[in-house]
């Protein structure tokens, strides 16, 4: 039964011979602004050849006119489907044009209206259209023509036919013969352990199996088709522990499961494919140990679903459109034997169970990771799949990089704590881009989501750092159900409803004040987030007055601009987790912070630093191995650094590189008492070239500023070291080139034990000290408790608290090649005050 309104269609017809628009669905069940509801146009390929659609077009012509490529092939006399979720058909006057890759119009729909949300479609009927029930993916509903009458010819005699079965489903237990395949089910005689064979034909029926039977198809699933009669419910519904259901094309379950197995153990699915289902595949609450095997399941919703069910068996199952859904409530319903062999969009399920320090290869078609530990998810292009990337009961897992889009979430975590989502970029999922349910202390960082039903969505999560997100386009940016004490700031909301918040108190600034620029100008203060549909003036620092109200929670701190505008933009790589190439727990990154001895030169531009890590020279590139002047530019390092004791200066802003190396300036030896810049000499002696990245560091400047000398600071012994006593120096230091130091050394006079007892090295930002031990080991040295690094020409105080007889200069004020030292005032162990320098060293 169809509802059928003729269209007259003159002058618009496909071109002879060639593929046509052959149905129309403008506005289907729900919101067509919704990411999950979805506008489709059919095409019909009439000619005797396979046609490949790359580059083919399909545009819209009225409201905001739409192009979209196709790709694929498109069989002979087959279909082909293009759906996209969000309106971009319009529901009034619309018009689709198809056009070749050349740009030719190929076809062209009358002007279509379609004002009702329901499954009617227009569809072709050779020149006209109609306007009937969808037929996606099958011939349309078009009226059946009365034959011409014709004169009957003179009988001649025929053989006789062979008769046609009348059956179609046989039990090849029983020998009984039925016409649909639950009847054969229910009939008395149907025991637990018979076989069902079902002879090719389509059947409209949804069938319930709650015995134990085996039901395979007579000739596959190309020409056994079995289709939902009710949309609603699972076209074969299985209930019975050992069913074997093989070979079907299953479709139609357009909001249920093509094939459902609830609560039923040690079943076989294989062989099927399900098609235009919600579920291809769908195993229930406690579904345990069956084999899902060798199906196909195709633009269903979800390809497998395994919903509260444990250790099944699914493998070398393909799957276009959707992936693998997973969801329950322990730990056991995750952990299946999922292999390689499923594939996802022509790419691989990598599925990851109990498994710890690995990276996840590249070019996955889907990643689940279950009850693992320090895993690296990255640089992973993911669409189309039903979770671009599921962690499960896992911790230290770090995804970044990755892109995921059009699935129906982009990254899923769910009872998982301690782990990091950082650069990702998660764009026109169905629901959710990130979403984390039942998971704590997890950080959501730097990620771009856009399109999406739900930019961030937080349920039953608590403790979770979200910041330095961009979620825009979305429904809701970000959603937050039963989840306290999280910490959201400096996201930008750009989205149709910016916020929803329900039973649940968090923080939605910063914890500490936080300084930024606002029009030039630099302020201290905590910091919000961006909110588009913020409706309030600023004070002139960029941070609105009154809050901007969240359920019963509110942003205290808004900003009137997205928040990068208040910041120079980050770009650092998040390390890996665990990090192989740093050896040291706590990185100092001031200058000279760290030291040691080279143990291992890589090639010209890699080094390891024992102690430390592996250390990446800053903003060079040397020759790689297979490159003309590896082995010169390693070579040269060698020569300076191996077995040498080296200075850092590593980087402040990332610290770490791509790869995880530590990202340094190297300062070598240079004689006996200096360093060099040894990125700097590299490319000065033509080893190197500048590969500038987001760092601290300038690289431009080495190439045409005089190479960087870092030398210690020695003020040699006078003459006339005498009279000599001990005393409290305080004056002040002022080198002219840049000095490093670990040590101070103390000149003693000859035969005596003239030391310093403490030093203290300080200006307005920092300070650094020194004490003495006793007379034991290398007493005339102390050493400081962090680097010192003097800058040429900046002005420092000193303090010397000396014992004994150490060396004086009796002056007030003394310079040599190094800088100069001013005494201001020297009073001695008696009170009584001198102009007087005591006789020291700086050095490493």
């Amino acid at each position: 039964m169809y509802i059928c309104v003729c269209v007259c269609v003159p002058n618009i017809t496909s071109k002879s011979g060639n593929i046509v628009i052959n149905e129309v669905e403008l506005n289907p069940y729900g919101n067509d602004l919704h990411s999950d509801v979805y506008e489709w146009v059919e095409l019909y390929n009439p000619t005797d050849e396979d046609m490949d659609l790359s580059g083919w077009t399909l545009s819209t012509t009225h409201g905001k006119t739409v192009t979209v490529y196709l790709s694929g092939v498109i069989k002979s006399h087959g279909y082909y489907v293009y759906k996209r979720g969000k309106q971009w058909l319009d529901n009034e006057d619309e018009s689709v044009v198809l056009k070749d890759p050349y740009g030719v119009e190929i076809d062209r729909t009358p002007l279509l209206s379609d004002d009702d949300n329901d499954a009617y479609t227009w569809q072709r009927c050779d020149d006209s259209w109609i306007f009937a029930y969808e037929t996606e993916g099958e011939a349309n509903n078009c009226p059946a023509t009365s034959p011409s009458p014709s004169p009957s010819p003179t009988p001649s005699p025929t053989p006789s036919p062979s008769p046609t079965p009348t059956f179609l489903v046989h039990n090849l237990n029983t020998g009984e013969n039925f016409s649909t395949i639950q009847d054969a089910i229910d009939d008395p005689d149907t025991k637990d352990g018979h076989t069902i064979i079902v002879y090719p034909g389509t059947y409209t029926e949804n069938v319930e199996v709650y015995k134990s039977l085996t039901i395979k198809s007579y000739s596959g699933a190309l020409n056994t088709i079995i289709q939902a009669e009710n949309p609603y419910i699972p076209v074969l519904n299985v209930t019975a522990n050992y069913v074997n259901i093989c070979g079907f094309t299953v479709k139609g379950a357009k909001f249920s499961a093509g094939i459902h197995i609830e609560g039923a153990e040690k079943c076989n699915i294989s062989n099927n494919v399900c098609l235009n289902n919600w579920d291809g595949i769908g195993l229930g609450v406690n579904s345990s140990e069956n084999i899902i095997q060798n199906n196909e399941c195709l633009s269903n919703g979800n390809g497998i679903t395994l919903w509260a069910s444990k250790n099944n068996y699914i493998s070398g199952n393909i799957m276009f459109g959707s992936g693998i859904y997973i969801w329950g409530y322990y730990i056991e319903h995750f952990i299946h034997e999922i292999n390689e062999s499923n594939i996802v969009n022509g790419k691989p399920v990598y599925y990851l169970k109990n498994v710890e320090s690995e990276r996840v290869p590249d070019g996955a078609g889907q990643v689940i990771i279950v009850n693992c530990k320090n895993i690296i998810i990255e640089n992973q292009n993911i669409s189309e799949s039903s979770v671009g990337i599921l962690i499960a009961y896992s911790s230290n897992i770090t995804v970044r990089n990755n892109k995921c889009s059009n699935n129906s979430d982009g990254i899923s975590i769910c009872y998982s704590d301690n782990n990091s989502v950082i650069n990702n970029n998660c764009l026109s999922n169905r629901w959710t881009a990130i979403g984390l349910s039942y998971s704590n202390n997890n950080s959501i960082i730097n990620n771009k989501c856009s399109n999406n039903d739900v930019g961030i969505g937080l349920w039953v999560s608590s403790k979770n750092i979200i910041s330095r997100n961009n979620c825009s386009e979305n429904n809701y940016g970000i959603s937050i159900s039963y989840s306290n004490g999280n910490i959201i700031y400096l996201n930008n909301f750009i989205n149709e409803h910016n916020v929803e918040s329900e039973y649940s108190k968090n923080m939605w600034n910063s914890t500490e004040k936080l300084e930024y620029t606002y029009k030039e100008k630099t302020y201290k203060s905590y910091m919000g987030n961006y909110w588009s549909d913020y409706e309030d003036s600023d004070s002139s620092d960029g941070i609105g007055d009154k809050p901007y109200i969240i359920d019963s929670d509110a942003d205290y701190y808004p900003l009137i601009e997205p928040y990068e505008n208040y910041f120079a933009p980050p770009t650092c790589y998040p390390p890996p987790s665990p990090n192989p190439y740093v050896w040291k727990e706590h990185l100092n990154t001031t200058k000279f912070g760290e030291s040691g001895i080279v143990s291992a030169v890589i090639d010209g531009d890699t080094i390891d630093v024992s102690g430390i890590g592996r250390v990446r020279l800053a903003d060079i590139d040397t020759p790689e191995k297979w490159e003309e002047g590896y082995e010169e530019a390693k070579e040269f390092v060698e020569n300076l650094t191996l077995g040498k004791k080296v200075y850092l200066d590593i980087d402040d802003f990332c610290i770490t590189g791509k790869y995880g190396r530590i990202i340094a300036v190297v300062y070598a030896p240079y004689g006996n008492e200096c360093f060099f810049n040894l990125n700097q000499m590299l490319l000065k002696e033509g080893y190197a070239e500048i590969s500038d990245y987001y760092n601290e560091f300038s690289p431009y400047d080495w190439v045409y500023e005089p190479l960087e000398v870092l030398c210690q600071f020695d003020f040699e012994p006078p003459e006339k070291p005498y009279p000599s006593i001990a005393g409290t120096f305080i004056g002040e230091i002022i080198p002219n080139k840049t000095i490093i130091a670990t040590k101070l050394y103390t000149y003693a006079c000859e035969g005596t034990g003239g030391h310093t007892e403490y030093a203290l090295i300080w200006n307005e930002t920092w300070c650094a000290y020194a004490e003495w031990d006793g007379y034991a080991g290398d007493w005339k040295n102390i050493s400081f408790n962090r680097t010192v690094v003097l800058m040429p020409n900046e002005t420092y105080n000193l303090k010397l608290i000396t014992g004994s007889y150490p060396q004086i200069h009796h002056t007030k004020t003394i310079k040599n090649e190094n800088g100069m030292i001013k005494c201001k005032t020297f009073k001695d162990v008696n009170g009584i005050k001198h102009e007087w320098i005591p006789v020291i060293k700086l050095l490493t």
